[in-house]
């Protein structure tokens, strides 16, 4: 054999040195690492998340401003003096005559 074949490590003390087991190590970094980037993807979700709510509130806030600006003009549309006023003097409408009356018994 050649001079670049392993050999026996030496011994230390009456311990004998050899080589570390570096599977469970990587094994340790690997799960390490996983469980790292399973925490990091979840707050990116979060904090997307987050973002989506506000807008939607913020949507929401604008829909019910909507809403009651058009219950105003609902309710000042709907007022006898003005439905009068517009009937009068856009439509030429009048109140009937006591003859076009005509009473239902």
């Amino acid at each position: 054999m050649s001079d670049t074949s392993i050999r026996d490590l030496p011994k230390i003390n009456g311990f004998a040195l050899r080589r570390p087991n570096l599977l469970p190590v990587l094994g340790f970094i690997a799960l390490l690492l996983g469980v790292s980037l399973f925490f990091v993807w979840s707050r990116v979700q979060v904090t997307g998340l987050e973002y989506e709510i506000s807008r939607l509130e913020s949507s929401l806030r604008g829909l019910r401003q909507e809403t009651s600006n058009l219950r105003l003009e609902a309710a000042s549309l709907s007022n006898p003096e003005r439905i009068e006023r517009v009937a009068r003097k856009e439509l030429n409408l009048r109140l009937p005559s006591a003859e076009q009356v005509i009473t239902v018994n």
